[in-house]
């Protein structure tokens, strides 16, 4: 716990990557089989992702990590990573499969997701272009499955973030006593509103991040979750909260010029939320110029087809996008793009930058094994 020490916010991307790898307790495996890895074994991983763990918190289901950039969360046989700015998360995948095989665990399943990025001249490789990220996980994922891994991009790239997908499945049979699919609500933001980002710098307001939570109206998203804040310096902000096996996060980069914030809700069937309740909820909060929602599910036949449908949209948003995919490895997701009413066009200038963001960007063997050697430029501080 660094509950004493001031963690400078990352300066540059917003928009966070994020990796759920699902597993199998082999026969000699430990009981709370992921759980079960040392701390020493999650710092080296996260080191390796180029971030660092701030602080924690457990309940007897999983064990949530606020990391210097965005969240770690470790259920028995789950694993969720996600990070922004100019991280590598990629890099502790083979680390992170050796340490699980280690206790006899084997992956069943992957997921990899991320929206737009707002910099993406800033990223260093395999993130310069969604194949090579594509290309990396097929890698370490893509033997496992039968039918192949899928990958995709929704949304068009001038209405707003996109969003990307890879997924790969052994589909191999599971006991639908003991499986629950996993469900996912993810809402993306930017251009927030000023009033709203203002909340999340240290200034002569700020309390606490406790007391942060409290007043923006983010306790009241999850109001039974135990919660593990953070407020960056100068500004910035990190939340996880946890009830039984669901979990909410937030992280917001809120300087104007490179507003974002990611709002998310993830679990199993008893962990759901009412996606239109709360997105209101969550626009409420940060008053965002623009917003993409992803609904998931990783098991469609396990679902019955339920969720996946924004029946309506909150107040003084109107809808620019829609679409969705059904993957043959199981997976069903759901992408809508939404932009405040009132909003001027042309006037931000995230989204003119952000637009970039869906070209594949060139990128040699050379250069690609030079930034892969090279030292990053610390963003943490504290790191």
């Amino acid at each position: 716990m660094m509950s004493e020490e001031i963690l400078h916010a990352p300066i540059f991307e917003g928009s966070e990557k994020r990796i759920e790898v699902d597993f199998r307790l082999g026969a000699n495996s430990p009981a709370n089989g992921l759980r079960s890895l040392s701390r020493d074994m999650l710092d080296e991983l996260m080191t390796l992702a180029r971030c660092c763990i701030v602080s924690s918190r457990s309940n007897e289901l999983m064990d949530a990590y606020v990391l210097s950039e965005s969240s770690l969360f470790v259920y028995p046989t789950k694993w969720i990573l996600k990070t922004c700015g100019t991280t590598r998360l990629l890099n502790s995948v083979p680390r992170l499969l050796e340490a699980a095989r280690a206790i006899g665990m084997e992956p069943r399943r992957c997921k990899y997701t991320r929206a737009s990025f707002l910099f993406p001249e800033n990223q260093p490789f395999p993130y310069t272009a969604f194949e090579h990220e594509v290309g990396f996980l097929d890698e370490h994922f893509g033997p496992m499955s039968a039918n192949g891994s899928t990958a995709f991009v929704l949304g068009e790239p001038y209405q707003g973030l996109q969003w990307h997908v890879y997924l790969a499945d052994d589909m191999q049979p599971l006991d639908p006593s003991s499986f629950k699919p996993t469900y996912n609500l993810e809402v993306c933001m930017t251009e927030l509103g000023n009033e709203a980002a203002q909340q999340f710098f240290r200034n002569e307001k700020f309390v606490s991040a406790e007391q942060t939570t409290k007043d923006t109206g983010i306790a009241d998203l999850k109001p039974r979750a135990v919660m593990d804040d953070y407020v960056f310096e100068p500004c910035g902000y990190s939340m996880n909260g946890i009830e039984g096996t669901g979990l909410i996060t937030i992280h917001v980069t809120p300087e104007a010029h490179q507003s974002y914030a990611s709002v998310e809700f993830s679990g199993f069937g008893e962990d759901l939320v009412d996606p239109v309740k709360i997105l209101s909820k969550v626009v409420k909060v940060f008053q965002p110029g623009k917003v993409s929602v992803t609904l998931s599910v990783d098991k469609v036949d396990m679902d019955g087809g339920a969720w996946g449908a924004l029946t309506a949209l909150p107040a003084g948003y109107g809808l620019q996008g829609v679409a969705s995919q059904v993957s043959p490895c199981g997976g069903k997701v759901a992408y809508y793009t939404l932009a405040e009413k009132l909003a001027t066009p042309g006037s931000p200038t995230t989204p003119l930058h952000h637009a970039a963001s869906f070209l594949s960007v060139v990128t040699t063997s050379s250069d690609s094994e030079a930034d892969n050697n090279s030292e990053p430029e610390q963003e943490i501080a504290a790191c």
